[in-house]
């Protein structure tokens, strides 16, 4: 018998003024302490819905070109350090 862990994450990001950016859930089942595993999948699932096209038709390419430079270097923080809350501007106000 199969019993099933699933656990979830909620995430809130806000800007400087506390105003929302964006803000989400993710369930599912998770292996790893803080529901890490979860976080790496459900941020793969969401790059996988990505589509640069959209960014193009809506002549905002360079928006596409903006968020792919933040997701690399917040990739290359974390893996700097074995524990990582947020360097990077990218990440301020994620709870």
């Amino acid at each position: 018998m199969h019993q099933n862990h699933t656990e979830k994450f909620t995430f809130i990001m806000e800007d400087s003024n506390g105003e929302l950016i964006v803000k989400g859930e993710i369930e599912g089942e998770s292996k790893v302490l803080s529901s890490d595993d979860l976080k790496f999948k459900g941020i793969i699932a969401l790059l996988n819905s990505i589509d640069r096209q959209n960014f193009s038709e809506s002549g905002n390419h360079p928006l596409f070109e903006h968020y792919i430079k933040e997701i690399e270097d917040t990739i290359t923080e974390v893996k700097k350090h074995n524990k990582f809350q947020g360097k990077s501007d990218c990440r301020e106000g994620l709870l």
